[in-house]
């Protein structure tokens, strides 16, 4: 998809993030869809190995909805997927037309308490300012329910990155370092208990990048 409309500054990340995903959503479907990593795979389905029937789940930066959503929608469960990106939950309702979708930034999002027994966030977290993202793990426990899961990666990187041609736009995201991933989430997951904590390489088209894999369980409400 293209657009007339000027590309957002760089001191306007989410806005530029927004509009990079507008941009380029059929491109991005094409280049991933074929690739779904091994890595997200075995967590995704280990996930929903342990959730129970009918479960009520949460995906962050659901995109088209190639592959996640769809297989959590596979599974009977009932999916609320959100993508920062118009262009992306038009993709997504062709694909997955069982979900409730929502265009906006995920950290804009307010659910009543205990309102998912899953959320899962793929490749998506790390598109949010560094500091918004601990504020996006409390907010994500308030809407889990007691015994509910959160499955998501990380960037393993310190500090921003803007690169000027990531698929032809310019793309923005932002990392706290492994350490200080762990560090957020012992602030902003009170309540969740870590069971899976690591760090994985993994292709990325032609290029090996290392993400960092967490899946908690709520334990207790805070």
């Amino acid at each position: 998809m293209s657009s007339s409309v000027p590309a957002p500054q760089p001191s306007d990340p989410k806005s530029l993030v927004e509009y990079g995903y507008d941009q380029i959503a059929p491109r991005y479907l094409a280049w991933s869809a074929p690739r779904p990593t091994t890595t997200r795979m075995h967590y995704l389905e280990k996930l929903i190995s342990i959730l129970p029937a009918g479960a009520s789940c949460l995906e962050l930066g659901c995109g088209a909805g190639v592959p996640c959503t769809q297989a959590l929608v596979a599974r009977g469960f009932a999916v609320t997927g959100n993508d920062i990106s118009a262009s992306q939950i038009e993709l997504a309702k062709e694909h997955v037309p069982q979900a409730t979708l929502i265009q906006g930034d995920m950290l804009a999002l307010d659910f009543q308490q205990g309102s998912f027994d899953a959320v899962v966030a793929f490749y998506s977290i790390f598109h949010l300012p560094g500091q918004e993202q601990g504020m996006l793990v409390e907010k994500v426990t308030g809407w889990l329910k007691e015994g509910g899961w959160f499955l998501f990666n990380l960037a393993t990187n310190e500090g921003d990155v803007l690169v000027d041609d990531w698929m032809g736009v310019k793309m923005f995201s932002s990392g706290l370092g492994v350490e200080g991933n762990r560090e957020m989430m012992r602030v902003g997951g009170k309540g969740l208990k870590v069971v899976e904590d690591e760090v994985a390489m993994e292709m990325v088209g032609r290029i090996e990048e290392k993400f960092h894999w967490v899946l908690a369980q709520k334990v207790e409400v805070p």
